[in-house]
């Protein structure tokens, strides 16, 4: 089952545009290994469901074969997730597109001690509580690309 991406919001602030999405998990998590931009979650945000008609729903993608308009991981924050988790997206490292960004997801750490991925296995074994609501992420990009 694979996740489902909804856009729920549009908003331009200054000069700059984001895109609010919600992000319901599939039924189990996907180990990195560390490797960046590997799933994790795989996100499509341009085949998000766009229910209340928001004009222009796409992020920017790829222009002439060039990745320099795709969002960067700073240009993507992960502002609300369930459960104390926490979780970040990142561009795909071998094929960057709006397609295929990871949501990388990680449980623990305090003090001197670093989160850590979550293992290869179902939300309901290893992280019940993530499932509780949708993850909120947004993504912010140049007014030019409104």
């Amino acid at each position: 089952m694979a996740n489902v991406l909804a856009l729920v919001r549009k908003r331009i602030i200054k000069n700059f545009v984001i895109w609010e999405f919600t992000c319901t998990l599939s039924g189990s998590y996907t180990a990195s290994g560390g490797v960046t931009g590997t799933p994790g979650e795989t996100l499509n945000f341009n085949a998000a469901t766009n229910t209340y008609k928001l004009a222009r729903p796409k992020i920017p993608g790829l222009v002439n074969g060039s990745t320099s308009q795709l969002p960067k991981t700073g240009d993507i924050e992960v502002v609300s997730i369930p459960g104390g988790f926490t979780a970040q997206v990142e561009q795909n490292a071998v094929s960057p597109t709006p397609a295929n960004y990871a949501l990388r997801i990680f449980a623990g750490g305090s003090g001197a001690a670093a989160p850590a991925e979550l293992t290869t296995a179902t939300y309901a074994s290893q992280a019940p509580l993530i499932l509780a609501e949708p993850i909120v992420i947004q993504v912010t990009a140049p007014l030019k690309f409104n």
